[in-house]
Parts: C-alpha cells; structure tokens; sequence
C-alpha cells in the first residue's frame, strides 16, 4: 500500500482488493488510552462487512492526521509491509473459495500464517467486543473489564493466561469483595466468558482443526445469579410514605416520591422514568430497557397514570417535550438519579427505624408482591412488570395484550393503600 506526502493511503481513495477483500490501516479514536497512545488496526472488508485486526505499531495522538491517517512515514512503510503481506496470503486463497468465505474467516486463515505460537492480546479484544455493545451492556462489559484487570495487574495479556483456575481465584475474590450472592460475580465473569467465546469463534476453525485458542470454559462456568427474594416493602411502610411525604424535603422525599411514582406505574424503572415521552391521555407509552432487547415486541409498554399518583406525578412532569419527568434535567444520567433515589430512601428507612434496605427496585418486588396478594393472575402480573417468560413467548405471538386488564390489576394495587 502506498501513502502520499500527507499520509493519506492510496487504500483511501482506491482500495486495494483481492477479489473484493480490502486492507485499509485505521487508526480508531474510540480505541485511543488515557495517555494518548493507540495502535495501528487494519481494517479488512469483504462484502461491505468491516472487521479490525490490531498490530504492533503504537502511534502517540500526534503522529495521527486528521482521518486517522499517519503522519510518520517510517511507521506508515512498517503498516505497509503488512498489508502487504496480507494481501499476498488472501491470494494464495483460490477466488471461488475465496467469494464465499466471511471477513472472520479470511482473518481466521490469515492469522493462520503467523510464524511461532498465536498471539492475542485478550484486553485489546474485549475492548473492540465491548465497542459494539449497547448503553447499559457496555457498562456492565467495562466494568467487568475493569474488574479483571485489577486482578490480574496488567494492562496486556495473552488470552491464552485465561485459564479455568485464574477464573475460579478471580470469582473468588469477587465473591469476597461483592458478597457470596451479588450480581457482580455471576455478571463480570459471564462478560469474560463471553468476550473469551467471540475470539474463538473468529480465530478458530474447528471444522478444519484449526484450534489456535484452547476453551477454559469447558472446565470453569461462570455462576448462575440467584435470583433475589423478598426483597419486597411491605404496603404498611409505603403506607408511611404516603402519610408523611409532606413533611420530608431534600433527597429523602425525592426518594419518597420517586418510590410512590415508580410503584405507582407498576414498578418503572430508573432508565425509564429518566428517558420516556410525556404521557398522551395520562397513558405513558415506552420500552423498558431492561428487556427490550430480548423480547419480541421490544418491552413494549403502556401505562396509564391512576389518578391516586396524579398529583404526585404533577410535581415532576417536564415543562419540554421531550421527556415526561424532568430527571434528566436535574441529573446528567439515569445513573446518578438512581443514586439520589436510593439515598433519600435510606433516610426514609432511618426515620422511620426501618432495618432492611430500601432501593428505587424494590418497588419492582413490593407490586408485584401486593399485587399477586391482591388476587392478580402470575401471567397478568408478568405482563405489568414486562418480564421475560420463555413459557409464553410462543402464545404471547397469537394474543394482542390488553392492556385495560394490567391496568385494573394496578388499581387493585393502589386500592390496598390510602391516597388520602
């Protein structure tokens, strides 16, 4: 590949191709480390479809022009005679193989060329798994990123240090670190296991024998979360919440307000009371991040406001048509208004002598709890709190919801409360 006085590669203007196969060195700001260093990735595309393979060569944020293109013509021969040698390797593939074969097995057949044992650093990987992620995945995959790091201390490691006995010790400390049930300890080593899985799946070829990363996790799986239990508030403290929500201020009533809106739109969560359109008719209409992903009508919700919760809905509509509430407008992330909820909650619990712990999800637990006491059917109740029930994803195809039925098991809810 040839670059001009400017840095700027021929592969830019005109790609070179090996039977519609491109090589195009990248240089990726999303990929870039705090200390303003990054590596050189080829960018290898077949058939529209782009798939990135790290190199060796580090450039410093000012050997970088403007469109990642490189400004130090030693490191740009040196990115050169890779390409190069890519692209003789793609040739040697007979072209009709070659039309069939997918970007991930073009590298897979590439990578099997290398002199000496396979090498991959495993947290640069993870990084470019974790960049194609979603909001709320890539922060639980960045953490657990995080997490493994600390362990292990190294900011580069071989993915064949994974090991099955490094995974058990790493789960170990979490569990000791977090608590023996915590979410953190079924949640990051699961993110690992799987950023582990997608490097097998792009650098080996079991079909053919070529195994270049051996699998731990047919020796080590990661924990299963256990579900929580009764992590329900009984309606005799939501009943205080309502009796004396005049008289707090600050954060505690925040929380306390934030509880009684939440459960009084049958357990909505943080990122959706943060994000959702204002309501048409007092009915809110939205999909629940947390599920909308694996269900297939997205989560998608509709949830009339009871005129019990009316007024104190009234207190945080939003005065823009964006959103509903005005949360986003008095925090930067659904994140930090979870924090202040949760804070002015425990406040509340403080006043009132309350022991257990009270966060914005119980009151996800507390209506479901009141409602299946109040005689609410499991399957209406799944509904209300949009669950995933892998039983009724079939049927759930064939029947239309109702929403008017949820709705009247939430005021079957409410009814067990006083409003005043």
């Amino acid at each position: 590949m040839k670059f001009d006085k400017n840095g700027k590669s021929s592969g830019d203007t005109q790609m070179l191709s090996q039977n519609s196969v491109t090589f195009t060195p990248v240089v990726l700001d999303t990929h870039r480390k705090q200390n303003g260093t990054n590596f050189v990735r080829i960018r290898l595309t077949k058939n529209r479809v782009n798939r990135y393979i790290k190199t060796n060569v580090m450039v410093h944020h000012n050997q970088v022009g403007k469109g990642g293109h490189l400004k130090d013509a030693a490191l740009r021969i040196k990115v050169d005679e890779m390409i190069r040698k890519m692209e003789d390797i793609t040739a040697t593939i007979i072209p009709t193989v070659l039309d069939i074969m997918t970007a991930d097995e073009i590298i897979r057949y590439i990578a099997s060329y290398q002199e000496g044992p396979f090498r991959l650093d495993f947290f640069s990987f993870a990084e470019e798994v974790i960049a194609e992620k979603k909001s709320s995945a890539k922060k639980t995959y960045t953490c657990a990123l995080k997490s493994f790091k600390g362990y292990v201390e190294k900011e580069q490691m071989d993915i064949s240090e994974v090991s099955s006995t490094l995974m058990r010790h790493w789960e170990k400390a979490l569990r000791e670190k977090y608590g023996p049930n915590a979410r953190a300890v079924s949640a990051y080593t699961s993110c690992i296991a799987h950023i582990h899985g997608q490097a097998r799946l792009r650098y080996n070829n079991e079909e053919c024998g070529q195994v270049k990363i051996n699998n731990p996790f047919q020796y080590y799986k990661p924990s299963r979360q256990r579900q929580a239990r009764h992590r329900s508030v009984d309606y005799t403290i939501i009943q205080k919440m309502i009796d004396i929500r005049g008289q707090l201020s600050g954060r505690e009533k925040l929380g306390v307000d934030v509880f009684l809106i939440s459960f009084g739109l049958m357990g909505m969560n943080a990122p959706d009371l943060y994000s959702c359109s204002p309501p048409t008719d007092e009915i809110l209409h939205y999909y629940r991040q947390k599920t909308r992903d694996r269900r297939d009508d997205q989560a998608e919700m509709y949830v009339k406001i009871d005129e019990r919760i009316a007024p104190i809905v009234k207190e945080y509509l939003s005065k823009r048509p964006e959103h509903a509430f005005d949360f986003n407008e008095r925090y930067s992330t659904y994140q930090i208004l979870g924090e202040n909820v949760n804070e002015g909650l425990k406040q509340f619990a403080e006043r009132i002598g309350f022991k257990e712990k009270i966060t914005l999800y119980s009151t996800h637990h507390s209506w479901a709890t009141i409602a299946y006491e109040s005689g609410v059917d499991k399957g209406i109740i799944n509904d209300g709190l949009c669950h995933i029930d892998e039983a009724m994803r079939v049927t759930d195809i064939y029947i239309r919801k109702n929403w008017s039925v949820v709705w009247n098991a939430n005021k079957k809810v409410l009814d067990r409360l006083n409003w005043g």
